[in-house]
């Protein structure tokens, strides 16, 4: 039997995409399923992951996501980030874990922020929550100043658990209860990144850190954008 035609397979691609858009609009809006996302690093994913900032390098190697300060300037305050964009926001009911994740001569961890407009000022601002391996701190529009102490003696953790719902923050660091608060203001989360934050003198490439495996529990997906995965991917296909 002679193999299927390019236009024969072109004209099945067609019909399934067609099946697709059909289904979709059958599908109500409102039903999503939570899902779990992780990446174990083993190959650079840039449509996962965004690099904000300028005073950092990031680097998929050896199994591990590694990040080094590369500051612009000495004596600065360096506050970096590698946002989560395999599912966009919002998010709420999610649980975030690390695996062998730590740093040195830097701190590092997760930033949860939410965006903030004032409609009499027309300002538009984010909020942040960073977790780090070692400490917590607020943050507003990405200005925090990096104490020289710290809340935990824990540069380094075998795991790193971070609950959030409905304003509500819990953080277990190697099985152990942390931290556990609620801030009314952030009814859901924006953005999830990677954050690494220190402060520079005359040595601009000190502090490095590191994550081996990155978890999401709980990310709300819906059934149209499960199916506009497969449409994409079926374009692409097509010869």
């Amino acid at each position: 039997m002679a193999p299927p035609s390019k236009d024969l397979m072109k004209n099945i691609a067609h019909t399934l995409i067609a099946i697709i858009i059909t289904y979709t609009f059958l599908i109500p809006l409102q039903s999503a399923e939570a899902v779990l996302w992780e990446d174990h690093f083993d190959q650079e994913a840039e449509k996962d992951w965004q690099h904000k900032g300028n005073d950092s390098v990031w680097t998929v190697e050896d199994g591990f996501l590694k990040t080094e300060i590369r500051a612009q300037e000495q004596w600065s305050v360096i506050f970096d980030r590698y946002q989560f964009i395999a599912y966009p926001g919002p998010y709420n009911d999610f649980t975030i874990t690390l695996e062998t994740v730590g740093a040195t001569r830097a701190r590092f961890g997760i930033a949860l922020a939410k965006h903030f407009h004032d409609p009499v000022t027309k300002i538009d601002e984010h909020g942040y929550y960073l977790f780090f391996t070692n400490d917590i701190y607020p943050s507003r529009d990405g200005d925090v100043f990096i104490e020289p102490g710290q809340r935990w003696n824990t540069d380094e953790l075998q795991q790193m658990e971070l609950h959030f719902k409905d304003g509500r923050f819990q953080l277990n660091a190697d099985g152990e209860s942390r931290i556990d608060f609620t801030d009314a203001n952030f009814d859901h989360i924006d953005t999830i990144a990677f954050v690494l934050a220190g402060f520079v003198t005359e040595d601009v490439k000190v502090g490095t850190a590191w994550v081996d495996t990155f978890t999401i529990d709980g990310l709300a997906v819906s059934p149209i954008r499960k199916l506009a995965t497969t449409w994409a991917s079926l374009k692409q296909e097509q010869p």
